[in-house]
């Protein structure tokens, strides 16, 4: 899939380039590849003092001093910039910091010729903090996680101990029905301090059907805190993006709870769509980016969700597959570099007007 944009140069900015985080490589480095393959001429912004001239660079999970050097070079170079913010920007003013973070933030905002959000909420949350922006918000969504291909590499030892483990795990549990909750944690936000009332509907649920339930985190300490007094045998597994999607694969249900806030409302569909290109059920509190997701996977219902996959999962593998087949459809690589592809074209464009 070749695409033409008059011989571009284009260049991608972010604070760090480190795949384990999912922002990054979804929004950053994934693109980025699928970009080169589609034959645009597309590059990490240099850490140069004096960095060539681009037709457009794009800022993404960067709100700092770095980013706003970013942006006055490329004013200097009259090149366009593109401002990639995701919902960390309602996380992060929540911190102490939020005022600094805030008054930068707002900065690129306004600067930016062209903002991408990866859903349509987050743009209208946007919209509503910096309304000057109205005309320039374009929704590019998240691309999803490969994750056959990550199954397929060789595992450190590490990894393949820790898998181990899980799958005794499992074995001292036959026959239960294995549900899974990753992600991150954010204080009084969202992750595994918001575990509470789901872990109640897996519990009210064991008394039908046994259930087990794993952890994959990066927060030992707030996982021992959480589960303290959980009533279902659990387990917690450190994350790792070399053994994530066997670690998945290991499970038949993603839980996935969302306590409804600002920093909620904005996300994407990436942790149901991740638990779902993995081949697992997902059950999950809805928000309106899931509610696309609806026909494949069970929003609000845990209990009818809880039976539905111990009892029918046979009958849900039709479901699940169509399910997976619209994610690819609709979120596949080529249809996100398509994306990206019209939001450089038209942001070349714009430099081409100015000039």
């Amino acid at each position: 899939m070749m695409m033409d944009l008059g011989g571009g140069r284009f260049a991608f900015y972010a604070k760090r380039y480190s795949p384990r985080k999912a922002s990054i490589r979804l929004r950053v480095l994934e693109p980025m590849a699928a970009l080169r393959d589609a034959g645009l001429r597309i590059a990490r912004y240099p850490r140069l003092r004096r960095a060539p001239a681009y037709d457009a660079v794009v800022i993404s999970k960067a709100f700092g001093r770095g980013a706003m050097k970013v942006a006055r070079a490329a004013a200097a170079a009259q090149s366009s910039l593109i401002f990639d913010i995701c919902d960390n920007r309602f996380a992060n003013n929540r911190c102490q910091r939020s005022a600094r973070h805030g008054m930068r933030t707002n900065h690129l905002l306004c600067r930016a010729d062209l903002v991408t959000v990866p859903t349509e909420r987050m743009g209208q949350l946007l919209i509503q903090s910096v309304p000057d922006i109205s005309d320039r918000v374009r929704v590019v969504p998240d691309m999803l996680d490969d994750m056959s291909a990550k199954g397929a590499r060789r595992l450190p030892l590490l990894d393949r101990w820790r898998l181990g483990q899980l799958e005794r795990f499992h074995a001292r549990h036959g026959g239960a029905l294995h549900c899974v909750w990753f992600g991150n944690n954010m204080p009084g936000v969202a992750g595994l301090c918001q575990l509470r009332d789901s872990v109640a509907e897996l519990e009210r649920f064991a008394a039908r059907h046994p259930v087990t339930l794993t952890i994959i985190s990066n927060k030992p300490a707030l996982y021992r805190t959480a589960s303290a007094e959980w009533g279902i045998p659990h387990h917690y597994l450190p994350w790792s993006l070399a053994s994530f999607s066997r670690a998945l694969r290991a499970h038949r249900v993603a839980i996935i709870p969302v306590p409804r806030n600002d920093y909620t409302l904005g996300k994407s569909i990436n942790r149901p769509a991740t638990a779902m290109m993995a081949g697992l059920g997902v059950i999950a509190d809805s928000i309106e980016s899931y509610e696309e997701l609806r026909p494949y996977i069970v929003l609000d219902d845990w209990q009818g969700g809880l039976a539905r996959y111990a009892f029918g999962w046979e009958g849900e593998q039709e479901r699940l597959a169509a399910g997976r087949a619209h994610l690819d459809r609709h979120y596949g690589r080529d249809r996100i570099a398509q994306r990206w592809t019209e939001v450089l074209r038209e942001a070349e464009a714009r430099r081409i007007a100015q000039a």
